[in-house]
């Protein structure tokens, strides 16, 4: 689940549900169910989205009680990754027993199989989570450099199917950072046909989840201290990325632009944003074409050059790669 706080524009001005913005209910709600409870107390907004491997899930919760208690129930068996955004924390209860405190800005993995049980404040909240099966996460276990962790977390796995549910990465804290937001945000705003959609938002459930095992290994790397105009500055390679996509663009060519040094620029980047200055190019790179090929009055040989790429077959094969469809399906989808 995902508490989103109220400063987000989804629920800035929300009284009731009639109130949920059109661009957000355009996007999500069709394929939502809208629950009014009897006693009026809360009103819950249903939403799930379809995903590949993954299912995403998103609650709307209108609270007038001082505490009202909800009962998160999954579908299925299945493993949730759960972002909390929420300015409180929510007592919740793995299968109405076992304690967990939903601290705000944590990411968690739990194992849910039956009823669940979380004591929400009075307000507007959002609950929001992508649920999958074992396979999909020891498939991503398996790859390099997250094998260490393959026995440790198939082991929790398997002691919460026992339990009947259960926190994976218990006692390991996860924090939520820029890379999540940016995550949750791309699965939000999708606007491209059903099928690639689909393709779009499973690509951004593994990103999500393959950060999330990362945060889990050992961190190695000591954080540098930013000022003010640090980060305005790698703000700036940020905006200078985004308007340049098209360039060659390394993280000398950046450094050399901006006249700082690459131990900066690679440290700060990745502390800032939670991804690598390489990985945001190539991301971006992606994002722009998926955007440029939903546009139906582009030439498609025109996309290569505008992100970067000298070919439309060496783009075609990257686009491939990383969200395992053609280009073309998410162009032509019938």
């Amino acid at each position: 689940m995902f508490l989103l706080s109220a400063s987000f524009e989804f629920f800035k001005d929300i009284l009731s549900a009639s109130d949920v913005p059109r661009r957000f209910s355009g996007a999500v709600l069709r394929h939502s169910t809208r629950v009014l409870h009897g006693d009026a107390r809360k009103t819950i907004l249903q939403q799930m989205m379809a995903a590949g491997l993954f299912e995403v899930f998103e609650h709307q919760v209108i609270c007038e009680a001082l505490e009202t208690e909800v009962l998160p129930t999954p579908l299925k068996p299945s493993l949730h990754l759960h972002i909390s955004l929420d300015d409180n924390n929510v007592d919740a209860f793995v299968n109405g027993t076992d304690n967990v405190e939903l601290k705000k800005e944590e990411v968690n993995l739990f194992y849910l199989e039956a009823i669940n049980v979380a004591i929400i404040p009075q307000g507007k909240h959002c609950f929001f989570h992508i649920s999958f099966n074992k396979d999909t996460l020891f498939y991503l276990l398996k790859r390099p450099p997250f094998r260490w962790l393959f026995s440790d977390i198939r082991q929790k796995v398997q002691e919460a199917e026992k339990n009947m549910g259960g926190m994976i990465n218990a006692p390991r804290q996860v924090m939520l950072d820029a890379y999540f937001m940016m995550l949750i945000q791309h699965i939000r705003h999708c606007r491209l046909n059903e099928l690639a959609t689909i393709f779009y938002r499973e690509k951004k459930c593994i990103l999500m989840l393959e950060h999330f095992i990362r945060q889990l290994l050992p961190q190695k790397k000591s954080k540098i201290a930013l000022t003010g105009d640090d980060v305005i500055l790698l703000d700036s390679v940020k905006k200078y990325i985004k308007r340049n996509v098209q360039r060659s663009l390394t993280l000398q060519f950046l450094c050399q632009q901006f006249d700082i040094s690459t131990v900066f620029l690679a440290k700060g980047f990745l502390q800032l944003n939670g991804i690598s200055v390489n990985h945001f190019i190539h991301l971006y790179r992606m994002e722009s074409a998926a955007s440029l090929l939903a546009n139906q009055d582009l030439p498609l040989n025109s996309i290569p050059q505008a992100i970067g790429y000298s070919t439309f077959k060496s783009f075609a094969a990257a686009f491939r790669k990383y969200f395992n469809c053609s280009p073309f399906l998410f162009r032509y989808p019938s």
